[in-house]
């Protein structure tokens, strides 16, 4: 097979929003990078709300036009069923930023690509890594191109924003710690008759909760989420399951009438753990985003911890380019001060929930 070589300085695994807002921040720096992906694809994924303060690290990357492309629409607070029956509403009136977004992640995702694209950020699409190996000064990545030729790529500095695959943290060795056991039972159906304006849904049951979020296309996102071995569910079952499923809520079965399980669209199951990984990063490479560590649904901090971890991780690759020794260690030091912050916050949420205390799902958490 014909091998190509490159040098690049930095190279970055993983094109979702973690490792392009890595590429848009080195770029600006003036540090030559390039982002390697496999199998990128306009494929469906349930997360989609970006909780206001992602205004503020759009604004850094020089992505503002995006909540106002028309693509996406206003997130202005949470509809909450938690505790008891009562739903009780947040509106996002005191946050500085504004307000959030309930994202179409597919046009989110091309929209990063396309600017990456026009800031001249080298992209190597549909590339297979296939073997990492290291120097005492280099690394080298050994890839597959989509016409099957092998491409060799030599670089200083290796960042993996791979998302829970960890690519680089896996070829490395390093194993990640999975804290729960958290999936992500989904679907979309067309917008319900009930006006969601702007909210997102949340309402705790027996064995999880549920969310709903509206999407820009007329849709509605739902997730039932709960304990991957409390439910063993045939993907061919999974329809028939989640219409049952849904009329044990008390209101959510008034959002979801039985008519949208008839149009159900992109239905099916995904890994929504609490994880890190074990070993942060090397003498030359790190993690950012899901990579490095990944947050339960409930925190709605995924996408914006993935663009701002992006951001966070550049600057401290900039800052090992430049002779500061404690970059890549402060980066780290911040990312797990953020990540127990976080855990400690969702173990408070979750024990505000205290009516089936013998569930498993809930003995869990409490």
């Amino acid at each position: 097979m014909i091998k190509n070589r490159y040098y690049i300085p930095v190279v970055i695994v993983g094109a979702g929003p973690a490792g392009l807002a890595a590429a848009l921040t080195l770029q600006k720096e003036s540090v030559t990078c390039a982002v390697i992906d496999y199998r990128r694809e306009n494929v469906f994924k349930p997360g989609e709300s970006l909780a206001p303060g992602a205004n503020f690290i759009l604004d850094k990357l020089g992505l503002h036009k995006i909540p106002a492309s028309g693509f996406h629409n206003t997130y202005v607070g949470n509809n909450v069923v938690w505790g008891d029956t009562m739903p009780r509403q947040r509106y996002f009136l005191n946050e500085p930023y504004g307000n959030g977004l309930h994202l179409n992640r597919v046009v989110f995702e091309n929209q990063l690509l396309e600017t990456a694209i026009e800031r001249g950020i080298s992209l190597f699409l549909n590339y297979q890594i296939k073997n990492i190996t290291e120097t005492p000064d280099k690394m080298f990545l050994e890839c597959l191109s989509p016409a099957g030729n092998f491409t060799v790529i030599e670089t200083d500095f290796i960042l993996d924003c791979s998302g829970r695959a960890s690519i680089v943290a896996k070829k490395s060795g390093v194993k990640r710690t999975t804290l729960d056991n958290l999936v992500s039972y989904h679907f979309m159906i067309p917008k319900p008759e009930t006006v969601l304006k702007g909210m997102t849904y949340i309402e705790s049951v027996a064995d999880g909760w549920w969310y709903m979020a509206p999407v820009n296309d007329g849709k509605t996102v739902v997730n039932f989420m709960s304990d991957s071995d409390l439910h063993m569910v045939k993907p061919e079952l999974l329809k028939d399951w989640l219409r049952q499923k849904i009329q044990q809520t008390r209101h959510f079965s008034a959002l979801v009438s039985e008519n949208a399980f008839d149009n159900l669209m992109h239905s099916g199951i995904k890994t929504a753990s609490t994880s890190l990984l074990e070993v942060p990063g090397g003498d030359r490479w790190l993690a950012a985003g899901d990579a490095l560590c990944s947050y339960d649904p409930l925190t709605s901090f995924g996408i914006t911890n993935a663009l701002t971890a992006g951001y966070a991780a550049a600057k401290a690759i900039t800052g090992l380019r430049n002779g500061d020794g404690t970059a890549a260690s402060d980066y780290l030091s911040k990312q797990m001060v953020l990540f127990n912050k976080s855990v400690a916050m969702l173990h408070n949420q979750y024990r505000q929930e205290q009516r089936w205390t013998d569930s498993p799902f809930w003995k869990r958490r409490l």
